[in-house]
């Protein structure tokens, strides 16, 4: 039937769609059709959705040859499409099996079999390397992602290490008394950061965060202003000491030390190092007259001024005599008094 006027007869053509649609649901037939039921958990029967299918690609394909976009809604699309991925994902979760190809197990404590997640780390490395190569940040991704996904990685690989008792760093071994990190990982961050300092203000930057600073300034004025606010490494290595020795462990490594400040090892280390401690005591010198021209023997004196008289009485002079003393130039080094 004919209308006069054509918005009328659109109207009345989707009102009767719908109503033939909603009568087809009903019945539990293909809406489209109304001769088959549809596919599980689709709405169209697998012929009709293959004709829909061939229609969509095959409109596509002109849209494209001709330079249009689609005229479906992206956004809808989208919102479709992941929707669509989820439902997938949680059938092969809830089955065993692979979320990528859904025909094999996933590798223990994983997603994905071991050839898809080749597959995928392969595509993200290429896809990597290509955007690296065109000066794309991260890889072409959102830095505000990556550094935000980066930070919670980070923030639960600290907190799981931590409630396991292993070093925050390496999470091979425990943490030394007192911090999150243990010995050798201590140590090594604490010779970067000093190499660091020390790189920074060779070229007259601030040591801590490597702006400009004032001339002869270890650091700029916002880092000053910073670390007045802080506790000083002194006042720290104090709380560090008194807390040691209350617990009755060795104050440098915090291991036991049976109640004493230091453990036998640190204390023989703190004793080598000290400035008592050079080697042997150094004895008195001797020094013995030789004259050159004969090599006779003049004696062993046990001061210089006893070496002038002999040469004194000996009517020599100095250049003709060789004066030999028994103690080494690196006795004043090795040595103690």
């Amino acid at each position: 039937m004919a209308y006069r006027d054509p918005e009328v007869g659109r109207a009345r053509d989707r009102e009767g769609f719908r109503r033939r649609t909603a009568v087809r649901k009903a019945a539990g037939l293909c809406p489209r059709c109304g001769q088959r039921p549809p596919e599980p958990e689709r709405s169209l029967c697998e012929p009709c959705a293959e004709k829909r299918r061939i229609a969509g690609r095959t409109w596509d394909a002109k849209h494209r040859k001709a330079g249009r976009k689609r005229r479906r809604n992206p956004e809808k699309t989208r919102a479709q499409d992941r929707a669509r991925y989820r439902r997938k994902t949680a059938e092969r979760i809830a089955a065993g099996l692979c979320v990528a190809c859904g025909k094999v197990p996933p590798e223990p404590e994983r997603r994905q079999c071991a050839g898809c997640a080749e597959k995928k780390r392969a595509g993200d490395r290429r896809r990597y390397a290509e955007a690296k190569a065109s000066g794309e940040l991260y890889g072409g991704k959102s830095a505000e992602a990556r550094r935000r996904n980066g930070r919670a990685r980070s923030k639960q690989r600290y907190h799981a290490r931590l409630d396991a008792g292993l070093c925050v760093r390496c999470g091979e071994r425990p943490p030394a008394d007192g911090s999150p990190s243990c010995e050798e990982c201590r140590i090594a961050r604490n010779r970067h950061e000093r190499a660091r300092w020390d790189a920074r203000r060779a070229t007259g930057l601030c040591g801590s965060c490597g702006d400009p600073a004032p001339d002869g300034a270890s650091r700029c004025p916002s880092c000053a202003v910073l670390q007045a606010g802080r506790p000083s490494r002194r006042a720290y290595a104090r709380k560090m000491y008194a807390r040691r020795r209350a617990r009755g462990v060795c104050t440098d490594c915090g291991q036991p030390s049976m109640g004493a400040s230091r453990c036998p090892p640190c204390a023989r280390r703190s004793y080598v190092r000290s400035g008592e401690h050079r080697g042997l005591p150094a004895l008195p010198a001797r020094f013995t007259v030789i004259e050159i021209d004969t090599g006779e023997c003049h004696g062993s004196f046990d001061s210089e001024a006893e070496v002038a008289a002999c040469l004194v009485f000996a009517r020599l002079a100095p250049d003709q005599v060789e004066i030999v003393s028994d103690t080494s130039a690196m006795t004043r080094y090795a040595a103690w008094e």
